[in-house]
């Protein structure tokens, strides 16, 4: 049984704790943002509810019988203690630390070199990344956003709300010494996401199962071997953009490989405004 069901109505209780702690229906009023009238017959109908007398009416102050007095201090420990359950979860929420889903190239190369901006904005809030090749269920698995590549109809699943973040061509990507070999015949760095890469190579006019395949077995060892010259790979040119200013990677004159579209996802669920400042940041980045 729902202990709701005994209690009085708790906009009526509300009224008489106003009143009883401001000694005035005017002055509960005030508090309450409604009119004294409304007050007095907030505690007149729970007068004739429990069937007692609460308050003593004298002019236009009042005091408590009692029987008021009795439920005004049950009302204050009451009021009070959910009060204070109220800010503990509020305080909690705050400091709670904000969980984010991401690639390891994207965390690495457009997240973390910014990242001091966004702290010295928001000191208070604490940033968790999680690298990782593999999408995550955020709903499931508590994370506050993801920073993800978009399917190819832009589309999130029900629940997610999707920002789009910014549209980058894929490109082929080697190192300066192995750019001016036929792209037949260097070796291709094979990860996780090999799957995909194979795809795109084929609608390229490459053959993927012709290509010599070099299998790293860690998406975090990608783009260092790529830079080492131990073979080509597919990245976004906003992850290679640095290394291809600073050298350290070249393009391959592969065509028709495809762009793809970076985008915060966030659930649609109530949320801190700390998980909103920061979706915002991270348009301000890419």
């Amino acid at each position: 049984m729902s202990r709701w069901r005994d209690l009085p109505s708790l906009s009526a209780l509300r009224a008489f704790d106003a009143t009883a702690r401001h000694g005035s229906f005017a002055e509960a009023g005030r508090v309450l943002n409604v009119t004294h009238a409304a007050v007095t017959q907030a505690v007149r109908g729970l007068e004739g509810e429990l069937g007692v007398a609460l308050v003593r009416r004298a002019g236009r102050t009042v005091s408590l019988t009692e029987a008021g007095a009795q439920l005004a201090k049950a009302l204050d420990e009451g009021f009070g203690t959910l009060s204070n359950g109220i800010a503990a979860l509020r305080q909690a929420e705050t400091r709670r630390v904000l969980r984010v889903a991401t690639t390891t190239f994207i965390a690495e190369t457009r997240v973390m070199p910014h990242l001091p901006e966004f702290w010295a904005r928001h000191p208070e809030v604490e940033v968790a990344m999680s690298p990782s090749p593999t999408s995550v269920d955020l709903l499931h698995d508590g994370y506050d956003m993801a920073i993800r590549v978009l399917d190819d109809d832009g589309t999130a699943p029900p629940g997610l709300e999707v920002r789009p973040l910014i549209s980058t061509p894929i490109l082929a990507v080697c190192a300066p010494a192995l750019a001016g070999m036929d792209p037949a015949e260097i070796p291709w760095l094979d990860g996780p996401g090999s799957a995909w890469d194979k795809e795109q190579l084929r609608r390229a006019g490459l053959d993927p199962d012709r290509l010599k395949r070099v299998q790293l077995g860690s998406p975090h060892l990608e783009m260092s071997a790529a830079r080492q010259g131990l073979g080509a790979m597919l990245a976004t040119e906003i992850v290679c953009e640095a290394d291809l200013k600073a050298g350290r990677l070249a393009v391959l004159p592969i065509h028709g490989l495809p762009s793809v579209t970076y985008a915060v996802v966030l659930p649609k669920v109530p949320r801190r405004p700390a998980v909103d400042q920061f979706a915002d940041w991270l348009a301000t980045i890419f």
